[in-house]
């Protein structure tokens, strides 16, 4: 009798242990690449032929990125579903992770041919002397302005008379 029971109390922790994990990989923190990444989705990954059937651009965490891919000829999402898509992964602020899912869907829906999404994390590009210079210019030119407009606007205060003096001839 002690060992069903035992069998059961397992199974049930490995059960809330399982749920507990992917509660967190859903809801927790996720980590991206440091650098530039392409993941592909799809039944033909490598084959990435004929012209897309939808393009997203979007950002997160520095990235820039570009989401496209081709539906399965077979399948039976609907042009309308598929602009929702669309519109939905451009508005999201999380767009690497939204993409991923999206396409994590689509693909065990066998509903992709294929999909890419390309990241690339920008590098500013060191300014010269010259650059540097010219932008503290400008930025010094930019605040005198707003002193002498400041100026310009502030009621005078100044308490000395002036007489007149008027000459007859």
């Amino acid at each position: 009798m002690h060992g069903p029971k035992r069998f059961a109390l397992a199974a049930v922790a490995a059960v809330a242990t399982l749920a507990a994990s992917a509660a967190h990989a859903q809801f927790g923190n996720y980590q991206l690449p440091q650098n530039d990444f392409v993941w592909n989705w799809g039944a033909n990954p490598d084959r990435q032929t004929g012209f897309e059937d939808f393009q997203v651009t979007g950002g997160e965490a520095g990235f820039h990125c570009e989401l496209k891919g081709r539906l399965n000829p077979g399948g039976t999402l609907t042009p309308t579903a598929l602009h929702q898509l669309e519109d939905q992964l451009r508005s999201r602020i999380d767009f690497i992770y939204a993409s991923s899912n999206y396409m994590n869907q689509l693909d065990q829906q066998r509903e992709l041919d294929w999909a890419k999404l390309s990241c690339a994390k920008p590098t500013p590009t060191p300014a010269t002397a010259q650059e540097k210079a010219d932008r503290e210019a400008k930025a010094r030119e930019k605040v005198q302005k707003e002193i002498d407009r400041r100026r310009a606007h502030q009621p005078q205060t100044d308490t000395s008379t002036t007489t007149s003096s008027s000459t007859t001839q």
